[in-house]
Parts: C-alpha cells; sequence; structure tokens
C-alpha cells in the first residue's frame, strides 16, 4: 500500500466529506477519488482553502475540512487563507505537497517550518510507516481544545513509499471536550443574577460547539439582552425579544448602562462587533486560557467547551433561583422594541430609497424581504458587504448567516457559498460581495457550475472598490484609476460567459424581480449573478453611538 494510498483511506475512516484543492499532487487525488472522498477543484488556492473553512464552520463542530495544494509556490498563495482561519479559530486540515526530504535544506519554502505562525500544530507527514501516526496525531488536536488549523506536508518519500497492506491499523479519532470548573460557574452564575443591568455577549464559539439552543435557553432563564459579534451573529434569533444584535439603538441602550458583561464563546475583541466601554464587570466563559484576558480583563472566567459550560450555567440558574430563573421582564423587552421601531426608522430612507444609482442598503433590504430566510445561508465579502449585511440582516436561524474575517481574506465568499451548498444541497445560498472581491475570485462562479454547486452572487458595483476613489471616504486622488466605471465592464457578461446565469440592474424597482429570477435560475442548478449598479454610500449606517447612550449619559 502507497503512503497516498494511507493517506486517503484515513481521511474516509475520518469521515472526510470532500478535498478540495487547485491542482495538487496528482497521485494522492487520484487516491482520494478512489476512496470514494469526493474531489473539488477550484481556480485558485485560496477558494480551495476557504471551502473547507467555511464547511467547518457550517458543520459546528462535526466536520473538519480538508484542502490540498501543491509544494513551493502552490503553498505560498496558502497563507492568507490559513491566517484567518486561525485568527477565526476554524479548525481545518490543510496539506500542501513537499519535496524529499533530502532536498529539505536545498529548498526555499518549507510549510511545516512555515505556517507554524497560523497553525495549532505543524508536521511533515515523512515516511509511509508514520504518517497513521502523525494523521491521528492531527485529528486529536483538531477535535480537542482551542480550535485551529493543523498542517501536515506531505514529502515525497511518505506518499511514494508503501508498507504492507496487513500492516495497516488505525482507528478514528474521538476527539474531547471538558466542562468548566463547578466553582468558577457558581460564581459566575452569582454575579450574573445580582446584576442589576447584565448583557449577554455571545460570539462563535456558542456555533462552534453546536449550543445555539441551549443558548437561548439560557437567555431566556436569565432574562438579559443579547448582543453578537460579527462571527457570533445568528447564534441566537434577531427577531427574539431579548436580541439587539450587532448594530442599532437597542444594543447602545443596553450596553451603555450594563454593569456586567457575560461573554460566552468569544474573546470580547470588539472587531467587528461592539466594543465594550471601560469600568463595566467582565466573566468571560470561553474555550481556553488563551482568549481570557487577550482584550478585556475578565474579573471571572469559565474555562471549557460552550455547550457543555451552557448546560452547566442553566442548572447552576436554577439552583439559585429555586427552579424558576429570572422572571420574565417585559419592561425589558418593551424598551428593546422601542429602540429597534426608533432605528428601523433612522435607517429606513436608506432601506427603501429609490434614488440612482441604487443604495446598496436597498438592495441587501429587498433580498432579506425576498428570500426564504428560513431555508437560506448567506455570506458577506469582506470591508463594506461585511459592513453593510453585518448591520442590516435579521437572521432567524443558526448558520443562516456566516460571519468571517478577523483577518480578512478577499474573495472568501465564493468558497464560503460553495461550502454551505455542499453542506445543504435543499438551502439557497447567497454571497453579498463588491467589485473588489470580483477581481479576486470570480472565476470560480466557473467551479460552482462546473462542481453543480449553484450559488447566488449578488454584486454591488460602485466601480469604486467599496469606499476608495475620488468620491469614496478614501479620497484617492482623481488620477488614481483603481477599477473601470461600469459603463465601460460589466461582470454580468464576464458570468455569462462562464455559463452561468446572469442579469444587470440599474432601476431600484429592478432587484426584487431580478432576485426572484436568480433564486428560479439557481433552483434549476445554474449559478447566478446580479450585479446591482450601485453608489457610494457609506458603510457606517449604524457606528454612531446615539447621544444620549454615550458613556456617562445614563
Amino acid at each position: 500500500m502507497r503512503g497516498g494510498q494511507i493517506v486517503a483511506k484515513i481521511l474516509k475512516i475520518e469521515g472526510t466529506d470532500f478535498v478540495s484543492h487547485y491542482p495538487s499532487v496528482g497521485s494522492v487525488i487520484g487516491d482520494v477519488a478512489d476512496e470514494g472522498v469526493r474531489v473539488l477543484t477550484t481556480r485558485h488556492e485560496r477558494t480551495a482553502i476557504a471551502m473547507a473553512d467555511a464547511y467547518t464552520r457550517y458543520s459546528m463542530g462535526h466536520k473538519h475540512g480538508v484542502a490540498m495544494s501543491q509544494s513551493g509556490h502552490a503553498a505560498h498563495n496558502l497563507m492568507g487563507g490559513m491566517g484567518q482561519a486561525f485568527d477565526d479559530l476554524s479548525p481545518i486540515l490543510m496539506m500542501p505537497a513537499g519535496s524529499r526530504m533530502n532536498q529539505l535544506e536545498k529548498r526555499r519554502w518549507d510549510s511545516a517550518a512555515n505556517y507554524t505562525c497560523v497553525t495549532k500544530w505543524s508536521a511533515r507527514l515523512d515516511t509511509a510507516v508514520n504518517i497513521p501516526g502523525l494523521m491521528s496525531m492531527a485529528f486529536t488536536r483538531l477535535r480537542t481544545g482551542r480550535p485551529a488549523p493543523v498542517l501536515l506536508e506531505m514529502m515525497r518519500d511518505a506518499l511514494m513509499g508503501e508498507i504492507q497492506d496487513s500492516d495497516f491499523n488505525y482507528e478514528p479519532v474521538k476527539g474531547w471536550k471538558y466542562q468548566g470548573d463547578p466553582h468558577d460557574v457558581e460564581i459566575a452564575v452569582r454575579a450574573l443574577l445580582n446584576a442589576k443591568r447584565p448583557v449577554l455577549y455571545v460570539g462563535d464559539g456558542v456555533l462552534r460547539a453546536d449550543a445555539a439552543e441551549d443558548f437561548r435557553a439560557f437567555a431566556e432563564l436569565v432574562q438579559a439582552p443579547v448582543i453578537t459579534n460579527l462571527k457570533g451573529k445568528s447564534a441566537f434569533p434577531e427577531d427574539h425579544p431579548l436580541s439587539v444584535g450587532l448594530r442599532g439603538r437597542a444594543l447602545w441602550m443596553c450596553m451603555s448602562r450594563a454593569d456586567l458583561v457575560f461573554g460566552i464563546g468569544t474573546s470580547l475583541s470588539g472587531a467587528h462587533g461592539t466594543p465594550i466601554p471601560l469600568g463595566k464587570k467582565i466573566v468571560l466563559c470561553n474555550i481556553g486560557e488563551y482568549d481570557v484576558n487577550m482584550y478585556q480583563r475578565a474579573n471571572l472566567a469559565v474555562i471549557g467547551d460552550a455547550k457543555l459550560v451552557l448546560r452547566q450555567l442553566i442548572e447552576e440558574v436554577k439552583k439559585q433561583t429555586n427552579g424558576g430563573g429570572v422572571k420574565r421582564n417585559d419592561e425589558l423587552e418593551t424598551e428593546i422594541a422601542r429602540e429597534k421601531r426608533l432605528q428601523l426608522k433612522e435607517w429606513l430612507p436608506k432601506l427603501t430609497s429609490n434614488k440612482k444609482p441604487i443604495n446598496p442598503y436597498r438592495v441587501i433590504w429587498d433580498m432579506m424581504h425576498t428570500f426564504d430566510r428560513t431555508n437560506l445561508a448567506i455570506t458577506h465579502e469582506s470591508g463594506s458587504p461585511r459592513e453593510q449585511l453585518g448591520a442590516i440582516w435579521e437572521s432567524l436561524l443558526p448558520r443562516s448567516f456566516l460571519g468571517w474575517g478577523h483577518t480578512t481574506n478577499l474573495g472568501f465568499s465564493w468558497g464560503a457559498a460553495m461550502a454551505a451548498k455542499l453542506m445543504w444541497p435543499e438551502k439557497l445560498s447567497v454571497n453579498w460581495v463588491g467589485d473588489a472581491a470580483m477581481g479576486h475570485n470570480a472565476m470560480d462562479l466557473e467551479t460552482s457550475l462546473r462542481e453543480n454547486l449553484p450559488i447566488l452572487t449578488v454584486l454591488s458595483n460602485n466601480s469604486g472598490y467599496a469606499t476608495y476613489g475620488p468620491r469614496g471616504r478614501s479620497r484617492l486622488p482623481a488620477a488614481v484609476k483603481m477599477v473601470s466605471p461600469s459603463n465601460v465592464i460589466s461582470y454580468a457578461t464576464m458570468a455569462e460567459g462562464l455559463g452561468c446565469y446572469s442579469e444587470r440592474i440599474e432601476e431600484p424597482d429592478e432587484v426584487i424581480p431580478a432576485l426572484k429570477r436568480g433564486i428560479k435560475e439557481v433552483n434549476a442548478g445554474r449559478p447566478a449573478l446580479i450585479e446591482v449598479i450601485t453608489d457610494w454610500e457609506s458603510t457606517r449606517i449604524s457606528y454612531q453611538i446615539p447621544n444620549e447612550y454615550q458613556p456617562g449619559k445614563l
């Protein structure tokens, strides 16, 4: 049995659904296909790694995406995606090819060494006989403790080496999760129940642990308002009376007067979320010590898996309240509802604007009222699309919205949208992108067609890379020509040439009919691009803190 066959058999045993790659080591990819594991060939390494990354996130801890690449120049192209997976705590397995062991000192690219900065563990498959042991170690690290990528460099000696079939023996790795210290749980709950105006701040650790239902039960039990960061968005239904979401007046009302911030599954960085004003008492529940005191000094901490810790917290709340939890806070719900109405009134002129070019917030509003949000997976691009969609979109179900980007890898959304289609073939998969991202990964529209993963891409094209250019926030000189204007270049025409359905929309009233036609094409199995010509609307629709909720006003 060759080393490549050993790798393929172990991936199959470990439940790998697919391997994404940009033409990788042919023999290994062939072996993977022979084992019945789906092989997905992308147009660029960064899309391959994005698919593995997003699939891991969508699986909520049940699966680990696997991506492969060639050595050398191809391995260089992985760094952005690996950096994003590392900062976003996504436990993927990256397997770049390597040289022969006796050539290591002569090569300029040593993946196992160079990727130590963006991996939890990095090693080389050096001989065929060592492959099972090293892959067992890799999956142990993927499934245990603080999540992060793992890299195994597949050296040629290992792939071409052989062992006797009778010597192959491999058992799948279970992985281990741990509860919080019961005393830490007890004092954390006591602090929460004694607080006059606590807020719950939820991150994607809750999603990663498949603990959204547990968190909802906990939030309703303690009757505290729920804030999410971008990656945690969708962990709690945003139409819930206790949800104050990611942006807006209700959030600032609750945060400004809070005396305790209770974080679950987050390091409380405030990145693409809500910064925490000074003077708040902090309780932090997270999977590892690495995230405690990183951004906020924690007064109390509980270390453990979010699902297991939430179940401990629920039992402890019941114990300290004689089984009844906190009485329903009708006054709080009324206040939250009032602030949401005021916020919507403030935003509505942009959300329903009939101006031309089309306001991008109008497009998002139309998407939200056209798509079935109970049968949907939507994600964004980095930069302006991220801030726009994160602020406006109201998510209803766990992982119906995929937020990402502590380290931003432009073009990630194409791999993410295809990963959603892999995970849920029956759902509509949408990515909301800008014209900058189109220049990075738009060729992977062809991948979605070829691999039968039809996605709906909605492009906000303001011909200026979002807020850059003479009219944008960044105010670059007019002489700096960043991108051709929309009257010169047509992305819809490009998408049509790639075999996709496409439309170009310039009238506000045409947005919804075009979206519906795009959905129809996607449901028939054909990827679709709806290119909307938009204006230079600022991304900062909801960043300003209302005067009445400025620190010190309450």
